[in-house]
């Protein structure tokens, strides 16, 4: 089902020309935003394609640290939620912003007022998963090899999840709790490869996959359902121009993805091919054709308009007039 809104001329917000790219410019006179009551479908497969790769990963990594099944399972849920959370926080403090150049202030600020309380709601059950995986890292016995970084490691954790209890949409908050985040990427990476080229291999594979994984949950989350209830020309703007931003992220983190995992792989490849087909070196083709897949997804979700149920967000082009509705 569509449920089609349409704002009379003598309503569009006040827009500044000037300020506006040539595409957007083209698009300003249209009259009507649609709003599909579906949520698209691709970018919750791509959350989900994500979160299984990095199970894989993590399943991987954790075997060579000779964990135990349950062990794996907790690691695992801390990387995870300790991405949900950074990148999360990076879209609220570097996507979301509360003046866009161009656009009228009172609707761009009522978008981002409904962003910022449905934002508090995500990050409150996200820093409840966070203190679960701060708990988590308590069972994880690699830890006891480096116990300066196991109580770092959890402190910062708890840190991080009080405070996305607490609400993200004050940035006094959202920024600690960002630079907690920063603090646990590079705690983590240290620990599973070490100070020297290894570990910063790692930390900017885990940074990639933060990025993304926690970027996807707001979208879903917070960008999605907000925009739903602003269905004029300014809001279908500012949303465009978030999601940009995340995009451009994103055209990065994939081939950081790509790169750094094949590099943490490539000291794999003497062993014979046996070994790739078998567990756990079967783990490591899976993931690729998993973050192949997810590249798939990034590509046809634009051209499929699925960024987004409000239409324009995904392509300002898809802005309807009534001319082309009638």
């Amino acid at each position: 089902m569509t449920d089609t809104r349409e704002k009379p001329a003598e309503n569009i917000p006040t827009i500044s020309a000037a300020k506006l790219s040539t595409k957007e410019l083209g698009r300003i006179s249209n009259l009507q935003v649609i709003v599909k009551e579906e949520t698209p479908f691709l970018p919750k497969v791509a959350f989900t394609l994500i979160t299984l790769a990095s199970l894989g990963g993590a399943i991987f990594t954790g075997l060579g640290f000779g964990l135990t099944a349950p062990e794996l399972g907790l690691r695992w849920f801390a990387i995870w939620t300790l991405a949900l959370a950074g990148g999360f926080l990076i879209w609220r403090l570097c996507y979301l912003r509360e003046v866009e150049a161009g656009l009228d202030a009172e609707a761009v600020g009522a978008l981002v007022s409904t962003a910022l309380k449905r934002a508090d709601q995500v990050a409150r059950i996200v820093g409840i998963l966070v203190l679960v995986g701060a708990a988590c890292t308590l069972f994880v016995s690699y830890f006891n090899f480096v116990p300066f970084i196991k109580y770092l490691v959890l402190a910062s954790m708890i840190g991080l999840g009080a405070l996305l209890i607490f609400g993200v949409s004050r940035r006094s908050i959202a920024l600690p709790a960002a630079i907690l985040a920063g603090v646990l990427l590079v705690s983590w990476g240290i620990l599973d490869a070490g100070l020297d080229w290894n570990g910063a291999i790692r930390i900017l594979h885990l940074t990639a996959f933060t990025l993304w994984l926690g970027g996807a949950l707001w979208n879903i989350a917070v960008a999605m359902p907000s925009g739903r209830q602003h269905p004029d020309v300014t809001a279908v703007l500012a949303g465009a121009r978030q999601l940009d931003r995340f995009r451009w992220v994103v055209r990065f983190s994939l081939p950081t993805i790509i790169i750094t995992g094949l590099i943490m792989a490539s000291v794999f490849t003497v062993l014979p091919m046996s070994w790739w087909l078998t567990f756990p070196g079967i783990l490591i083709p899976l993931k690729v054709l998993t973050i192949v897949a997810l590249v798939v997804v990034f590509i046809t979700c634009p051209l499929f308009r699925q960024c987004s149920p409000v239409q324009g967000v995904c392509n300002i082009e898809d802005l309807q007039s009534p001319a082309k509705t009638a």
